[in-house]
């Protein structure tokens, strides 16, 4: 991650450098180039003022020698050459010339006998021109030498014809005098070419007439520059440049002379002199740039502190309450700028989270503890979009009221149906238990009576042996006629029995068939929970249908035995009565008793299939029983989970205001 810091010190370094760089180096460029320009116009001005100079020393000497080729004493015969040679000398005296010739047409001297005529002064003159010679080494003294020449006129009249030949040679070193006047700086110096690029003048005299960088140039490659400056100074230009010789570097200014043969002065001094100021201004300038980026650097790493240390203060707080950090204080800072400002809202941010989730956790805190009536202790801190959070917690209160209050009445209504059922499936318990006693005691009846029924056919079979026997037995078909009263008043104490048990089953039928209808009654009550009970107590109901029915059957059979029973006891009766006759009767009583053990083995039958019905509704009547019971336990547990339910809810303290 970038620092802050890191940037605001690059970013203010880098506007301070670009400023500066730019402010700077614009006025570094702006000082050397306005200085060289100002060297380049100095220069160049001086070389032009040196040239006018020299051309004007060069016109006040032609025309003094042309002044002089216009007296007409040296075009004159009758003046003696003493004379003219007087009149010579006068002139070279009050011009401060070296010396002065007169020549005659062919070029020799009237005063030295000398020949000039090679001169190329004196071959100018001779055709009428004034001309000045390049400065050379006379070949006859042997020093260096200018020649001031023109046309001695005949009769003194210019332009008409040439007589003569005078010339003037001045003071060898007036050219290198001029050259000395002239001074540009501490170290400048002055000197003039020739067309062919020769020394002409100089501040040193062993170089006139000797030196031509030109040429020296060819074998010396330092000279280059000043040999390219030389051929613009000969081809009649003029202007500035620089070079360097000896590891100096030197500026220079040329010009060409005006009425010479091309002649062109320059004017040098070394660039230090004139750029001296502008190099100290240049090294001022980078000081103070130096010094500004140094304060700058200064500054901005102040500055950047200043910025960045409270900013990362509290991006740091920040960071740690993203943490979950709501205990560590945040930074101050008392500042009136925008740090100030992100100080006083880091504080405001860690104090109002502080108290948001101080007082969401006193309100969770109730909440758990089960106080749904609990309220916000400070509803200011709830601004903005803050106050979603608690219109959430209001909501959540009175969704949670709501629903324990729901729970609580359906707990209620649970605890309150499940004791009904367990109040009804007690009862049917209990009613089915003692339906399974009575229907034990029915059925053990019910065994007894069929060992008696099939006891008497196998009786009635003897019986029936024994009929056929009756002639013979008659005696003893009397004491067994009282044993068969005996039993027939046995049998017919059973069917009233069996009448009572009867009816004692219809009575748990109906009891049973009533007791169904409650427990369906209750579990159309209770809803999806009562479901299972009133499967059961379906089933309940349908038993004890059936099992009104299987008594109502026994009883029409036991009811059919009765009446046989009755028939058999009334028979046994007559029979007994009509002991006397039974020797007659035999037949009859043989025929009777075969109907009697007729209606005994269907009267047998008709026992066991009460026996197998009695028998089955034992069966039921003890599944019920069994299911009664544990209906009983399932509503009581019902009943005890529902009471713990409400006392939960119990402990909870609802909003009304839902």
């Amino acid at each position: 991650m970038k620092s802050i810091q890191k940037e605001i010190t690059f970013s203010f370094l880098a506007l301070v450098l670009v400023a500066a760089l730019l402010c700077g180096g614009v006025g570094i460029v702006t000082n050397f180039v306005s200085a060289n320009s100002l060297l380049e116009q100095e220069l160049t001005a001086t070389a032009s003022l040196a040239a006018d100079r020299v051309s004007y020393e060069l016109t006040s000497y032609k025309n003094v020698v042309e002044a002089l080729g216009m007296m007409p004493q040296l075009s004159d015969s009758t003046v003696t050459t003493d004379e003219k040679q007087e009149l010579v000398d006068n002139w070279v005296s009050t011009y401060d010339m070296a010396r002065g010739n007169l020549l005659n047409t062919s070029g020799v001297s009237l005063f030295d006998g000398n020949d000039y005529s090679d001169r190329e002064y004196v071959q100018k003159a001779l055709q009428g021109e004034v001309w000045i010679s390049t400065p050379t080494i006379s070949k006859i003294t042997g020093e260096l030498s200018i020649m001031v020449a023109a046309p001695v006129w005949r009769n003194g009249v210019a332009g008409s014809q040439v007589a003569g030949v005078v010339y003037f040679v001045p003071h060898e070193t007036f050219l290198n005098d001029i050259m000395n006047t002239i001074h540009t700086s501490e170290h400048s110096g002055a000197y003039m070419i020739s067309r062919d690029g020769t020394t002409i003048a100089d501040t040193e005299l062993e170089t006139v007439a000797v030196q031509n960088i030109e040429t020296e140039a060819q074998s010396d490659s330092s000279l280059a520059a000043l040999a390219a400056i030389h051929a613009s100074m000969r081809n009649g230009e003029s202007g500035s440049g620089q070079y360097k010789i000896d590891g100096i570097s030197k500026c220079i200014g040329y010009a060409p002379v005006s009425g010479t043969d091309d002649w062109s002065i320059a004017v040098t001094s070394y660039t230090q002199d004139f750029l001296g100021t502008t190099y100290l201004s240049i090294i001022v300038i980078l000081i103070l740039l130096v010094l500004v980026i140094a304060i700058s650097c200064f500054l901005a790493i102040r500055i950047a502190r200043s910025l960045s240390g409270p900013i990362r203060t509290c991006v740091q707080r920040l960071e740690l309450l993203s943490h979950g950090d709501l205990t560590t204080p945040a930074p101050e800072f008392n500042r009136k700028d925008e740090i100030g400002i992100l100080s006083d809202a880091t504080a405001r941010i860690v104090s109002t989270l502080n108290e948001l989730f101080g007082d969401i956790g006193y309100v969770l805190g109730e909440m758990a503890q089960g106080n749904f009536k609990v309220t916000s202790r400070n509803y200011d801190i709830y601004e903005g979009d803050i106050s979603v959070v608690l219109e959430s917690m209001r909501h959540i209160i009175k969704s949670l009221s709501s629903t324990l209050r729901q729970i609580d009445t359906a707990a209620g209504q649970v605890s309150t149906g499940a004791d009904q059922v367990s109040s009804g499936a007690q009862s049917l318990a209990q009613g089915a238990t003692e339906q399974a006693s009575a229907i034990q005691e029915l059925s053990a009846t019910s065994t007894e009576i069929n060992s008696g029924a099939q006891s008497n056919r196998e009786m009635a079979k003897a019986a029936s042996d024994k009929a056929n026997m009756a002639g013979t037995q008659v005696a003893l078909s009397n004491t067994k006629m009282k044993e068969l009263q005996q039993a027939m008043a046995a049998i017919l104490e059973g069917h009233q029995e069996i009448g009572q048990i009867i009816t004692a089953i219809e009575n748990i039928a109906f009891q049973t068939n009533i007791l169904a209808l409650n427990a369906a009654v209750e579990a159309a009550r209770a809803g999806s929970s009562g479901k299972g009970f009133a499967v059961v107590a379906n089933e309940v109901r349908n038993l004890a249908a059936k099992s009104d029915q299987a008594a109502k059957q026994t009883k029409e059979l036991i009811e059919h035995s009765a009446a046989n029973v009755a028939t058999g006891s009334q028979l046994s009766q007559e029979v007994s009565a009509a002991l006397d006759e039974t020797a007659a009767l035999t037949g009859e009583a043989v025929n009777l008793i075969g109907n009697v053990m007729n209606n005994i083995v269907s009267e047998a039958d008709s026992i066991a299939q009460i026996t197998d019905g009695i028998e089955q509704i034992s069966s039921v009547v003890q599944t019920n029983s069994a299911t009664a019971e544990e209906s009983a336990a399932a509503s009581e547990e019902l009943s005890s989970q529902a009471q713990l339910m409400k006392s939960l809810v119990d402990h909870f303290s609802l909003r009304d205001d839902i």
